[in-house]
């Protein structure tokens, strides 16, 4: 009897806690299925629908929304990927509003993966262009331009400054020269400066000079063999007891003995060169090639003294085949790589050895250039070379062993120098340029 009323009552006990146990599921939401289960609403689930609406609105405060919601979400890469991307869309948009140094550096440095990160350089290398180009007008001197030249080829303050150096360039010489009482002088100070203030008063010296019979060039040709048809005024002219002995004339007319008398009166390197390019082999080329050592050892001097650019650039094209050209041109490159270190620039990535020469003293580099412009390269070290790449091809350069600084520019005034150094020992390397955003 008794087992019975215990298994009725265990029953209605367990049937009474089923009905509540439902009650309070019900109550909790458990029991209902649209709470545990995605409910759709025409068959897109909350979260679709909350990404439509977050992506429709693309805001900083929408992602958020969304990443708050559904943190293991479907989407919650891309969230925060877009999420970065508004960030960095809201900072270009501050950055270009300053529009200032400080401004741009910080959007580089906190925003270096940007794909702004390249027109943020660029405007800041436009101001950088802008105050130097202010500073050089307030010094106003020859080095100043020739500074802006050389940093900014592509500027649109170019010509200007071309004419500003032109200028002082050629008030400089013209105070120099201005008292001298030589033709050639004058006539040289006019080719050189043909667009100078002081062309007209050079013209005039040169012109009054000559009628006055002063020391010219046309003096100096006197100085030639005399032709039998000068030969009677000469007799008839009272001659100096002190005269050097007149040159007889040839049996056969010597031109080049003409040329030479005329190039050694005159005595310049113009003359000589002259002389030694109509005649290369004549009797008197070996004095004109003396001649034209001296001027080369007195010019190079003369340009190590100076220690400037503008003098070493002198000197190369007053002696293309000079015996301190390389030396020269050594020195224009490695003041060219110490004005870009001295200036902002972006690192230049290593090189890729792609083979190792054991006991060889040369490299060999191939450069490739794929960014889109012309690229201008420079190794300065034990030599210093510059070389232009087209865009889209490519250069192989043959360097000795030892430590390198290596520049790389574009043609572009909207991006900036690049810097690197390496040490090359032996080998040959890869290069490749292109622009990464």
């Amino acid at each position: 009897m008794y087992p019975m009323k215990i298994s009725v009552t265990l029953f209605v006990v367990l049937i009474a806690f089923f009905f509540n146990s439902c009650a309070l599921m019900t109550s909790m939401g458990l029991n209902n299925k649209a709470s545990w289960e995605k409910p759709e609403t025409n068959g897109i689930s909350p979260e679709e629908t909350l990404w439509k609406k977050v992506k429709s609105t693309n805001t900083e405060e929408a992602y958020v929304d969304y990443l708050s919601k559904f943190p293991y979400g479907k989407y919650k890469y891309d969230a925060r990927l877009q999420l970065q991307l508004v960030d960095t869309e809201a900072a270009w948009e501050k950055a270009k509003i300053a529009n200032s140094e400080e401004a741009y550096q910080v959007f580089m440095r906190d925003y270096a993966g940007s794909k702004y990160n390249a027109q943020a350089f660029a405007n800041l290398t436009k101001i950088r262009q802008e105050g130097t180009w202010n500073r050089t007008k307030m010094l106003n001197t020859a080095e100043a331009y020739s500074d802006f030249i050389s940093r900014f080829p592509l500027s649109e303050y170019i010509p200007e400054a071309k004419n500003k150096y032109a200028s002082i360039q050629s008030e400089a010489e013209w105070n120099r020269i201005k008292n001298f009482n030589n033709v050639a002088v004058f006539e040289n100070y006019v080719k050189s400066f043909p667009n100078s203030v002081f062309k007209d008063q050079a013209i005039a010296k040169a012109q009054s000079l000559i009628n006055n019979n002063t020391p010219s060039s046309n003096f100096m040709a006197s100085k030639a063999p005399v032709s039998s048809a000068n030969n009677s005024r000469i007799q008839t002219t009272n001659t100096p007891k002190n005269e050097p002995p007149k040159v007889e004339k040839p049996e056969k007319k010597d031109l080049g003995a003409d040329r030479w008398f005329q190039a050694n009166a005159l005595n310049t390197i113009e003359a000589y060169q002259d002389f030694l390019k109509e005649f290369p082999k004549h009797k008197f080329s070996p004095l004109a090639k003396k001649e034209l050592a001296l001027f080369d050892e007195q010019t190079w001097m003369r340009a190590k003294s100076a220690n400037t650019n503008e003098a070493y650039e002198n000197y190369q094209q007053l002696f293309p085949t000079g015996r301190y050209y390389k030396e020269a041109k050594k020195k224009i490159l490695d003041e060219e790589v110490a004005t870009i270190l001295a200036g902002d620039y972006q690192a230049l990535p290593a090189m890729n050895k792609s083979e190792s020469l054991p006991g060889s003293k040369l490299n060999e580099i191939t450069i490739k250039n794929i960014t889109g412009f012309t690229l201008t390269i420079i190794y300065s070290g034990p030599v210093s070379e510059k070389i232009e790449v087209k865009e889209g091809s490519m250069f192989v350069v043959k360097l000795p062993n030892g430590q390198y600084n290596i520049t790389a520019t574009l043609s572009s005034d909207l991006i900036g120098s690049f810097v690197g150094k390496e040490n090359l020992t032996g080998g040959k390397y890869e290069t490749k340029f292109f622009l990464g955003y």
